[in-house]
């Protein structure tokens, strides 16, 4: 009597070993995005903790900060981008005392100066 097993050539992959490894390699995709979001997660919230940037904050976020309110909100927002805190002072009714108070709560990121410089040279008002 013949043994039903099916002969396989030798250059040829089993169908069952090819579907292991398709399952494995999803599975180390989905534990490396896992834990991608995780890091990500905890940097964001790191970053977050009590500080506004100034480059993204929304005009609610940025009344909010200590003696800013909604005029000198809207100015603020009026002169994005900044490079770094300091800039602040060119915005009319800030000075360098109110920058320094500011310092703990605010940042500067430096990801909206591009997006800000093309909306301007366009004439477009950019909001948050």
């Amino acid at each position: 009597m013949v043994s039903p097993v099916l002969e396989v050539p030798a250059h040829e992959v089993p169908w069952s070993w090819r579907t292991l490894a398709l399952l494995a390699l999803l599975f180390l995709l989905g534990a490396l995005l896992e834990e991608a979001a995780v890091l990500h997660q905890a940097a964001t919230q790191e970053a977050a903790v009590g500080r506004v940037d100034i480059n993204f904050g929304t005009e609610a976020e940025i009344t909010a900060l200590p003696e800013i309110g909604p005029a000198l909100a809207r100015a603020i927002l009026a002169d994005r981008p900044y490079s770094r805190v300091e800039d602040l002072e060119r915005v009319k009714g800030i000075s360098a005392r109110m920058v320094e108070m500011l310092r703990p709560h605010i940042s500067a990121a430096a990801g909206r100066r591009k997006v800000d410089q093309w909306h301007a040279s366009r004439g477009q008002l950019t909001g948050p």
